[in-house]
């Protein structure tokens, strides 16, 4: 099912198929005051850099409804007209500076399609941990994610389309997989209960920033998840 995130009007789901936008770092006060350049000519990439850190800034400090292109351009001090030559629409630029590392659905369906059942649960964490820890880091929640967070929280039947996402796009493949040895139903329960404790080992790691479990390395964690994630989704199921 392709899901469009204008029914939203937030495009919050489409970064997950975007590649990581260079140069976050919030511009300087005189990159921000200089005068505006009025072409694509010169230090172009620089141009294009401050647009991306100015766009990212005051997303992260507003809502997407209400930053618009003229605010961007003066923010990182150049023309409107220069946004919409880089990037062509707020959405696209929204998209390129607000994106996330490999999407959840993509790092899924690539694990699901070279991966068994009963190796399944180290790749998920494996795969979910590098990609995650090598974008955000450690150290603390990350205010980026955060903001995504806040943002998503603020927009009408956001969580009926997150929702149609997460189980058209990131369950299916895992559910897919299990089927042929437990039925579509019994599949459809591990990968759920699978999966959670995934968005809970990202929530707490990355979101909220807990330190116990920010703190430990990457091959900790995975040392200590992935065996757990594999009871659930290949285990015996719990006795009534």
């Amino acid at each position: 099912m392709e899901i469009s995130s204008q029914q939203v009007g937030f495009p919050f789901l489409e970064r997950f198929s975007g590649e990581y936008g260079r140069a976050m770092s919030v511009p300087s006060q005189s990159q921000c005051t200089r005068a505006p350049r009025r072409g694509p000519r010169g230090e172009a990439g620089a141009a294009r850099a401050s647009i991306l850190a100015a766009a990212r800034a005051l997303f992260l400090a507003g809502d997407y409804q209400s930053v618009s292109l003229r605010a961007i351009a003066r923010e990182a001090g150049v023309d409107t007209s220069l946004v919409s030559y880089y990037f062509g629409s707020k959405q696209a630029l929204y998209n390129e500076a607000m994106s996330l590392p490999n999407g959840p659905h993509r790092i899924v369906a690539d694990v699901c399609s070279g991966t068994d059942p009963d190796h399944l649960g180290e790749a998920l964490v494996k795969a979910f941990i590098d990609a995650w820890d090598g974008h955000l880091g450690l150290g603390g929640p990350d205010p980026q994610m955060q903001g995504v967070v806040q943002a998503l929280l603020t927009q009408p039947d956001a969580f009926d389309m997150v929702r149609e996402f997460y189980t058209d796009q990131i369950l299916a493949p895992v559910v897919e997989l299990l089927v042929p040895r437990f039925g579509e139903e019994e599949a459809g329960a591990r990968a759920s209960l699978g999966l959670s404790q995934l968005l809970g080992i990202f929530t707490a790691r990355y979101v909220v920033g807990l330190r116990s479990l920010a703190n430990l390395s990457a091959s900790e964690l995975i040392a200590r998840e992935a065996p757990t994630l594999q009871k659930t989704l290949t285990g015996p199921a719990s006795e009534e």
